[in-house]
């Protein structure tokens, strides 16, 4: 983005909108692995897929109409993609797009949801996080951190995110848990999770589209 579009993103403040610089910051290799897996197209998709008739400013915008645009993409979050399940709560729904390993279902969802959403427990108290653990994926585990999941959340066997990373044999996961104060765990699991794909209700076209989801047995 252009100096001017980036002066606005950074008055969004962090919790909206971060900026980096390609020569003067530094990129982790978990940052470089989300930015290229979302790139501009999915993010796009998801951030501005209802645009309600408004045209994107160009290279010849002012700053007052690059400002409104840009608030009203991630500050009021006009914008965004319509939900895909309306009878299914947004944490449920969450959880199963991480055990599918659904990208842009987890970044829709994401930019939908409120903290107590995302933190929404599945089974025997697993979070997104414990299931984006125990994939192995990266990319998903960093957005659900920056969406506000929480990395110390135990499931009810007493298990971390980090237990589950450690199972996986993830580095990266556990890196990155590391960073944001989870601590390190190195025993075995108690249990780990059952991602069954078999369906109770298959009636429901919504949960018809994703597995059951248990934590432990």
């Amino acid at each position: 983005i252009c100096i001017e579009c980036s002066g606005i993103h950074r008055n969004l403040g962090t919790h909206l909108s971060r900026v980096r610089s390609l020569d003067l910051d530094e990129w982790p290799l978990e940052l470089i692995k989300v930015m290229s897996a979302i790139g501009n197209e999915l993010a796009n998709g998801v951030w501005e897929a209802n645009a309600q008739g408004r045209l994107k400013p160009g290279p010849d915008a002012s700053r007052e109409e690059r400002e409104r645009w840009i608030r009203a993409k991630y500050e009021q979050r006009l914008f965004l993609a319509s939900l895909p399940c309306a009878d299914l709560p947004l944490g449920q729904q969450l959880l199963r797009a991480t055990a599918e390993e659904d990208l842009r279902a987890v970044v829709l969802l994401l930019a939908h949801g409120s903290r107590q959403q995302v933190n929404e427990t599945y089974g025997d108290g697993c979070t997104a996080l414990h299931l984006a653990g125990h994939k192995g994926n990266v990319v998903l585990l960093q957005l659900l951190i920056w969406y506000g999941v929480d990395p110390t959340a135990r499931d009810a066997h007493g298990n971390s995110a980090m237990a589950y990373a450690r199972q996986s044999s993830s580095q990266e996961c556990v890196d990155v848990l590391a960073q944001y104060g989870c601590t390190d765990e190195r025993y075995p699991l108690m249990a780990t999770p059952n991602l069954s794909r078999r369906n109770t209700n298959r009636n429901n076209s919504c949960s018809s589209r994703f597995p059951t989801i248990i934590c432990g047995f």
